[in-house]
């Protein structure tokens, strides 16, 4: 089996070396250059990589893909596409060989998100098809770039041992160029259900709030927009940009996903700025018996403090039930122990359940 590791770069040098040593059991590792005025390409090929300089006008993702693609040898097997700002972990290709079958045409790997290289804490992970048959596969959409099969019938299977770690770049400004890009993804495929969320979702950050609430609509009502989570998500978006409509969206949303704690903690505080404090309660309890993420690249990371927790003790103090009160305050200061506020809110607790216990 001859296996080729690719990919495109720009201005990857902090990357360049850590992808190249994790790809060096591979037969061919290629780089397409789209511009680099750092010293990307010397890193590369000291590391024995093969780099192509090539040029993308007008810019997009996936024929600056399909060109890196081009540019595999002939007689390469199985390819693996992998940012540079991805590593595979060691003892991937030996998985890989014992996987793939002669019927197979793509490999669903690991792909593990981190916060650094140095942390290994998963953040989340997601199975991405990053192997796939030197022929018959091209990237689609200018942006969010989609690996597809133009063959006759795609044969896929997955190998969860075989895993990529991402650490994602924030210092590089990539994103500012993804709106007018996913704008033409729109225009070319209108019925492109994740294009048209993260194309609404974009435009509400770029506080676009019409065109996004339009988008995110349309979004919902395509029959390609199943999956329940995303729906949620845009569910929980239209909230945000309808404050007349907020409670409508976020119980949708609820009914969606009933279980990711983001729509839990969204309705909390929806009743927390009403005073409601049953309702309050009923979220909130809802809200922290989900101890678990869903891994998907929706998780907030905010959902996972001390603040459901925190509205819990005070919707459970306002409805006199003190014990409950006193365990959340507890446990909301616990994951917040600089607080100053949960630390006098459970001294607060303390002293009210005292009171009633002598009362009674």
């Amino acid at each position: 089996m001859k296996i080729a590791v690719y990919t495109i770069a720009l201005n990857e040098a902090a990357n360049a070396e850590r992808w190249a040593n994790s790809a060096v059991d591979a037969d061919y590792r290629i780089v397409a250059d789209t511009g680099s005025t750092d010293d990307t390409v010397a890193r590369l090929t000291a590391a024995g990589v093969t780099v192509h300089k090539i040029s993308i006008r007008p810019w997009r993702f996936d024929d600056a893909r399909n060109a890196a693609m081009a540019l595999l040898p002939d007689d390469v097997d199985v390819c693996c596409t992998m940012d540079m700002d991805r590593f595979l972990e060691a003892g991937w290709r030996q998985k890989l060989e014992a996987a793939w079958t002669p019927a197979t045409t793509a490999l669903f790997c690991q792909t593990i998100y981190r916060s650094s290289v140095d942390d290994p804490t998963p953040l989340r992970g997601w199975p991405t098809k990053n192997f796939h048959h030197r022929w018959g596969y091209r990237f689609r959409r200018p942006v969010h770039e989609a690996l597809v099969f133009t063959g006759a019938r795609e044969v896929t299977s997955s190998c969860d041992e075989i895993k990529m770690f991402e650490v994602q770049d924030h210092s590089k400004p990539t994103r500012s160029s993804y709106l007018p890009l996913m704008e033409i993804a729109h225009q070319e495929d209108p019925d492109d259900a994740q294009i048209c969320f993260w194309l609404g979702r974009d435009l509400m950050w770029a506080n676009q709030q019409d065109r996004a609430v339009h988008l995110l609509k349309h979004y919902l009502a395509l029959p390609t927009s199943t999956w329940g989570e995303e729906r949620s998500e845009a569910m929980r978006y239209l909230a945000r940009m309808l404050p007349d409509e907020k409670l409508s969206w976020l119980d949708k949303a609820r009914i969606e996903a009933p279980h990711r704690r983001e729509i839990w903690l969204d309705l909390a505080e929806e009743f927390h700025g009403k005073a409601d404090w049953l309702n309050l309660f009923w979220a909130c309890c809802n809200g922290i018996e989900k101890t678990h993420r869903t891994g998907s690249y929706l998780d907030d990371a905010n959902c996972w403090g001390s603040r459901l927790l925190d509205l819990g003790a005070i919707a459970s103090w306002h409805l006199d039930a003190m014990n409950r009160a006193v365990e959340w305050g507890q446990k909301a200061l616990e994951l917040d122990p600089g607080n100053q506020r949960l630390k006098d809110n459970l001294d607060f607790f303390v002293r009210r359940r005292e009171e009633v216990r002598l009362r009674q």
